[in-house]
């Protein structure tokens, strides 16, 4: 069955005594199974001077409800909501365009941002229309030297094509996704590629969407990775991925995977990748999220997907709700999640962290941020990113309007995956 934390430790932060005078409290010691290994990882712990990563609240940085955020090989942020930006490595604003999405409202969904390996940015928006008629879609890129030199309508507005993905992999080389009412609540994906400034529809992914779940689109270092689901009643998540450049709507036809861990509806299904070419995921059961990633050659590296969160509330779908971001050695992982206060839109939920030292084997135990954010439904969750071993979190603070970030550095605690889950119990004690 998943865990919440690493195996094999057979003491909770809450068993220990008293950390307030060392040597007293080693002589209180009692023989415990592995305690050798607890007191030499304590006294590391003591002597090095590490303490829990702390994180950094930098207040509003952005307009806008609604939000995609990528990072580039260079470390700048790229954010796209109402409004285009740009911020540094440190999270310092770099520059801020008129360039954006018009859907910003809390019960919608987010635009989509790309950054390749160029630095070149790639946005799809959604303007005018309605959820009923279809919304008109625009494909706009950002070259290295500044300028957006492509502006083009994406297909005709169609019901319910407010579900958007792009992902890049080169100026030219350019995967979006957009969805389609079929059927009431159900639906498919639309892919689309791009070519010398233009793009060109490739058909559709049938029967792994609904109306009120997200797509989501990333490019990793040799895959374009896509998530999706159907939140029914006994909901399914959908992984699959291409190669740049192929025909990707056959391959990720042929490479889809399913994940049904929990109980319920499932879904809210974040994905992002690190340089080594893994895909890493999270996903909502009722009331839990679930963590698992593939490695290079796109095999799941758990045979039974891993539960990192659970209690997160009630909502209409009761879906738990989360972020995910990995640094580019895949050694640091940071999950977020939601816990609602019971309203029908998790409209007054509390920001959750947890983070892994070791790529994934072990986490730690979840902690709250002291932060309060609206999801609207699931529909506008937070977004990670990764720049080395800082991560950023960007989200709407209910008591703050437009965008809010956090940062948090991943360095400044214990890694190794030798001590990370002993070292995780005695930090977050």
């Amino acid at each position: 069955m998943p865990t919440d934390h690493a195996p094999g430790i057979a003491i909770r932060p809450a068993a220990l005594p008293g950390r307030r005078h060392a040597l007293p409290f080693f002589s209180r010691l009692r023989p415990w199974p592995g305690g050798l290994f607890l007191v030499l990882a304590l006294l590391f712990w003591t002597s090095s001077g590490w303490a829990r990563p702390q994180w950094r609240f930098h207040g509003r940085v952005a307009e806008g409800g609604q939000i995609d955020v990528q990072a580039a090989a260079d470390g700048t942020i790229h954010l796209v909501s109402s409004r285009y930006y740009q911020f540094d490595r440190r999270g310092r604003l770099l520059l801020e365009e008129a360039v954006g999405d018009a859907r910003q409202g809390g019960m919608d969904f987010p635009p989509a941002i790309a950054v390749d390996v160029t630095g070149t940015a790639h946005l799809l928006t959604r303007h005018n229309g309605s959820w009923s008629n279809g919304f008109e879609l625009r494909y706009r890129r950002r070259n290295q030297a500044g300028t957006w030199d492509v502006d083009i309508p994406l297909g005709r507005p169609l019901p319910r094509n407010y579900v958007v993905g792009i992902a890049a992999t080169g100026p030219d080389d350019v995967l979006v996704q957009a969805s389609r009412q079929v059927a009431n609540v159900w639906g498919n994906l639309g892919l689309w590629q791009t070519q010398d400034g233009s793009v060109a529809r490739r058909g559709e992914l049938t029967d792994i969407w609904r109306a009120d779940t997200d797509a989501r689109l990333r490019a990793g270092r040799d895959r374009i990775f896509l998530v999706s689901g159907r939140c029914d009643g006994d909901g399914t998540v959908y992984f699959t991925h291409c190669r740049p450049g192929s025909d990707c709507l056959a391959e990720m036809e042929s490479n889809l995977r399913v994940h049904r861990a929990g109980s319920g509806r499932r879904w809210r299904c974040p994905a992002c990748h690190d340089g080594r070419g893994r895909g890493h995921l999270t996903y909502g059961a009722s009331q839990e999220v679930y963590y698992n990633r593939y490695d290079s050659r796109q095999r799941p590296a758990y045979a039974e997907d891993r539960r990192i969160f659970s209690g997160l509330g009630t909502w209409h779908l009761s879906i738990g709700l989360s972020a995910v971001a990995v640094s580019a050695d895949g050694r640091h992982v940071l999950a977020v999640a939601l816990r609602s206060d019971g309203s029908k839109e998790a409209g007054n939920a509390e920001l959750l962290w947890t983070w892994s030292a070791d790529g994934g084997e072990s986490w730690s135990v979840p902690r709250a941020m002291g932060v309060r954010t609206d999801a609207g439904e699931g529909r506008r969750r937070p977004r990670l990113v990764a720049v080395d071993s800082t991560f950023f979190l960007f989200y709407s603070d209910r008591e703050v309007a437009g965008i809010s970030m956090a940062s948090i550095d991943l360095a400044q605690g214990p890694s190794g995956s030798a001590v990370s889950g002993a070292l995780h119990l005695l930090l977050d004690g």
